[in-house]
């Protein structure tokens, strides 16, 4: 059952019945239920005497308990974006597996106990999708339900939501086979340090590229040294152009991440990417210019916008309690954030001076993850959004609190400034795909 469960189950308990007293467990029962399952010895013992000293049902009940638990978090959670995460890659003889597991915070993303999780998520995946040698690519309904440790994928996870009290989801997976005269090579790019765990690389982006060779003149040697450069510095470039591919040998077979391609060359990332065709405040001559609204509608606009800050345990438990030294750190942070989205055109170049109807600056401590998370409310009557003033409330918050905490941390980490959602003005609404 290994580390997971004594992780898992350890933190899940709490909340478990505790009033079965069917019979006396046995010493040796409980000492093997304790090292299978990693819960205390006091619910171990209540979950033999619960099924008369029959390990197996014991240790089948304290997993389904502990399932119920993660399921129910998970439930309670899913409503909460996600975009953190990693990216699990194995490449073996039989080809290249690589999977996306999102979070909600760089806090999670960076722990321990999540890497695990992507960890033994990629090794399942590769598992049962090498069985078959052709190229797959499964989406989120279909890679939770493969088959690992006599559970659904998605049970692992709900599992890890339970006890780590944040969100996350396997997003999706995918395959790419070895063949002959095909070469398949893989790399994963980090924001910060190589992560490797045995043979399974963790990071923020990954690329499978495959690589058909059409001539016989290009040695396996040379083939191999092109597809690991490819692999190395084309995950950020565009699709090769035809001039380009003439001067090799062989056939590129290459996809941006899109749904609705096949698979060949497939880049991962865990946050989505979205541009305009034009950007407003540049003019013709590529100089920054401010928009002119004069004959926009009025309309309502309504913004909301959100941050994160990871606090660490000591800083957290010093604000849950309000015994800083600098005083009320979640009242302070709040006026900072309200007086903040009220100068936002003093703040950012270009942006127009909006007179706001409402601001609201809400922050709430998310104890399972020693963070504060913030949400700004901005709303007026104008002809142009407040989307600005409402990221501009919410960062400055998230900035106060690392301030007034610094004293006791100076490792916290601000992270997932977004935009929820808006409405109001020619675009109409938007809401934050967290998908």
């Amino acid at each position: 059952m290994g580390r997971f469960l004594a992780s898992s189950l350890n933190l899940l308990w709490k909340g478990f019945p505790r009033n079965y007293s069917v019979g006396q467990a046995s010493k040796s029962n409980l000492s093997q239920l304790r090292k299978r399952t990693g819960v205390p010895l006091k619910n171990c013992r209540e979950a033999l005497e619960k099924f008369n000293n029959n390990l197996e049902e014991a240790e089948k009940w304290l997993i389904e308990e502990a399932q119920k638990q993660g399921w129910a978090r998970a439930d309670k959670l899913q409503s909460r974006s996600m975009s953190q995460g990693l990216v699990g890659l194995i490449q073996s003889r039989t080809g290249a597996t690589m999977i996306e597991v999102n979070c909600e915070t760089d806090f999670v993303a960076r722990n321990e106990k999540f890497k695990d999780l992507v960890y033994r998520l990629t090794v399942a995946c590769h598992s049962n999708l090498q069985k078959d040698t052709y190229k797959k690519s499964l989406q989120q309904e279909e890679v939770n339900s493969l088959p690992s440790e006599n559970r659904k994928l998605s049970d692992i996870v709900a599992l890890e939501v339970g006890a780590i009290g944040e969100n996350m989801k396997l997003r999706r997976a995918v395959f790419l086979p070895s063949s002959e005269g095909q070469y398949v090579n893989s790399y994963v790019h980090n924001s910060d340090k190589k992560v490797v765990i045995k043979d399974c690389h963790l990071g923020r982006y990954g690329v499978i590229l495959s690589v058909e060779k059409t001539a016989g003149t290009e040695t396996t040697e040379s083939v191999e040294a092109i597809t690991t450069d490819l692999a190395v510095t084309g995950w950020n470039t565009p699709p090769f152009s035809t001039e380009r591919q003439k001067k090799f040998l062989f056939h590129t077979s290459i996809q941006p991440m899109r749904k609705d391609q096949t698979i060949g060359y497939r880049s991962f990332h865990t946050t989505s990417l979205r541009m305009n065709d034009k950007l407003t405040h540049l003019g013709s001559d590529g100089k920054a210019k401010m928009v002119d609204v004069g004959a926009k509608d009025e309309t309502v606009r309504t913004a909301v916008a959100c941050a994160s800050i990871s606090l660490g345990k000591k800083a957290f438990s010093l604000v849950e309690a309000n015994k800083t030294k600098k005083g009320d750190v979640l009242s302070v942070a709040q006026l900072a954030g309200i007086m903040a989205a009220k100068r936002t055109s003093e703040l950012i170049p270009l942006c127009h001076n909006i007179g706001l109807s409402k601001l609201s600056v809400d922050l709430s401590l998310q104890r399972d993850s020693y963070s504060v998370y913030i949400e700004c409310e901005a709303k007026a009557v104008g002809k142009t959004g407040v989307e600005m003033e409402a990221i501009t409330g919410a960062s400055v918050a998230a900035i106060t609190v690392y301030d007034m905490c610094k004293a006791v941390n100076k490792e916290m980490v601000i992270s997932n400034i977004r935009l929820l959602s808006k409405t109001g003005g020619k675009s109409g609404e938007y809401k934050f795909d967290q998908c």
